[in-house]
């Protein structure tokens, strides 16, 4: 084993091979390429391809919290929930390897993600609660944004939006449009 290589070595080689050339390439042979080893010694840190693959999942999931958390701070009500709209799709720009892998991990999903997944559902859940939402409707209302911010991040990765008008603009206006909605829905 080469020195120097770590757990978290693999990972982040994995997660700029994902964000560089895409979630496909993520391989064991292209990771240990990367990393100046032969494949058999990535046995040392992963199980295998599918553990490789829930292991950048969870690693994505979790920087992926980390920028929506960041991107709420000091904000509130609706203008917290563009801002962490805003940072998501930002976050799709800037990793959409990483973000793939969130989308593709498979079943059962590993304790961690589950967890990282409950830390940014309750982040939502938190930030539209001066919404006056009623808490038996949050999930649902949680999946229509998280459909909005998704579909919006899928069709500019596309090139689905060839407009001139500002991009960031737009996703800040759809994301008032469904949440003003949702206040006169539930208000």
């Amino acid at each position: 084993m080469r020195a120097g290589i770590k757990p978290e070595i693999v990972i982040a080689t994995a997660a700029d091979i994902a964000d560089r050339i895409g979630w496909e390439q993520i391989t064991l042979a292209n990771v240990a390429g990367q990393l100046g080893i032969k494949t058999p010694s990535l046995y040392n840190h992963v199980e295998g391809l599918p553990d490789l693959r829930q292991k950048l999942a969870v690693y994505a999931s979790r920087q992926l919290l980390d920028q929506l958390q960041d991107a709420a701070i000091g904000h509130s009500g609706k203008e917290a929930l563009i801002e962490v709209g805003q940072a998501y799709v930002l976050f799709v720009r800037q990793h959409p390897g990483l973000y793939e892998s969130i989308n593709r991990i498979p079943d059962p999903k590993p304790a961690p993600f589950e967890q990282t997944a409950e830390g940014i559902l309750n982040l939502f859940i938190r930030l539209m609660q001066p919404l006056g939402i009623p808490p038996e409707e949050a999930v649902h209302a949680i999946r229509g944004l998280r459909s909005l911010v998704h579909g919006f991040a899928s069709l500019e990765a596309i090139g689905g939006f060839q407009m001139k008008e500002d991009l960031m603009e737009s996703l800040s206006k759809s994301i008032t449009y469904y949440i003003d909605g949702l206040s006169r829905q539930f208000n």
